[in-house]
């Protein structure tokens, strides 16, 4: 076996740099030759370029994403986590915020009639012992709560309690079948009674036909002795139409609720006897009746020509 030529090789070697030096040189001058060079490798190199990376960067692309795969999925599902976690917070804001809303009202409500009242959080609605509407408090013996109390929101009536254990309470809602309450009508003091009907209006009973009503008249709840099942002054509701039947001892008409009685989150029970009637005085504010526009037309009279006129024209 032949022994490599060790000076030849050193002088290949040395060709080399002493060529890559001459190179790098004329490419930093800026020189046509190195420019020249650089378009020619850059020429032939490109074809290769970008044939690698034709096949080179989908495999890198793919690689990468299999390898963030994992990393990704458990991302998604620690986000998915995190805003189901933000909108349960935010259901429960909502609804706190309604019932904070409906117990300033109630507590607004019984300030103003001074009634000794409970608060308390609906928990339950259905019927109860043949009742077809009832609802069920927090609130029991324990706070003070007896049967036939009455039961109030923000907006006025609600009904009466009917059922009480120590911590819980049932009331009878005013649009049953078998309410009744007594009322007085608003300004006149007309007595009546209303009653539920098992849907959102209730029926309303005047013992003098003679009594003048219409659409828009307003009631409270009269009270009862010792202020039990109905205290007196709470807002009951307002006349939506009025049956015109005559040759009877009494005259009817429907009554829509002030109260949503499908919406209760927070009441109050009175709870103590009210030793000052509040009248008509915790009624809302009646509506102002929307004014009808007038208009006014303007006559220009012609005027008529004088004699003189007439004569020159003659």
């Amino acid at each position: 076996m032949a022994t490599p030529d060790k000076s030849r090789s050193r002088f290949f070697l040395i060709a080399l740099l002493v060529t890559a030096l001459i190179i790098v040189t004329l490419d930093l001058r800026g020189s046509v030759p190195g420019q020249t060079f650089r378009g020619i490798t850059n020429t032939v190199l490109a074809p290769f370029q970008s044939f690698f990376r034709f096949f080179y960067d989908p495999i890198s692309n793919f690689i990468s994403e299999a390898s963030n795969l994992g990393r990704s999925a458990d991302k998604i599902n620690e986000l998915e986590e995190r805003n189901a976690k933000l909108e349960e917070e935010l259901s429960r804001f909502k609804v706190a915020k309604r019932e904070l809303e409906q117990l300033k009202d109630v507590l607004d409500l019984a300030a103003a009639g001074r009634y000794m009242s409970v608060p308390a959080r609906v928990i339950a609605a259905g019927s109860a012992a043949g009742f077809s509407r009832t609802i069920e408090l927090d609130v029991g013996t324990r706070d003070g709560v007896a049967t036939d109390m009455t039961v109030i929101s923000g907006a006025g009536l609600v009904g009466r309690v009917i059922s009480v254990s120590e911590n819980t309470s049932i009331a009878l809602l005013l649009d049953d079948e078998t309410f009744k309450a007594g009322i007085r009508m608003e300004a006149s003091g007309i007595l009546g009674v209303i009653s539920g009907t098992g849907n959102s209006q209730l029926s309303l009973t005047l013992f003098d036909s003679s009594s003048e009503l219409s659409a828009g008249n307003r009631m409270v709840a009269r009270g009862s002795s010792d202020s039990r099942p109905f205290v007196p002054g709470v807002p009951v509701g307002t006349i939506t139409s009025v049956d015109q039947n005559s040759g009877t001892l009494t005259k009817t008409a429907l009554v829509k609720p002030f109260v949503n009685l499908n919406s209760l989150e927070v009441v109050a029970v009175v709870t103590g006897k009210v030793r000052v009637n509040p009248r008509d005085s915790l009624l809302p504010p009646a509506p102002k009746p929307t004014p009808t526009p007038t208009v006014t037309v303007y006559i220009t009279p012609t005027p008529e020509p004088s004699p003189t006129q007439s004569k020159k024209v003659n």
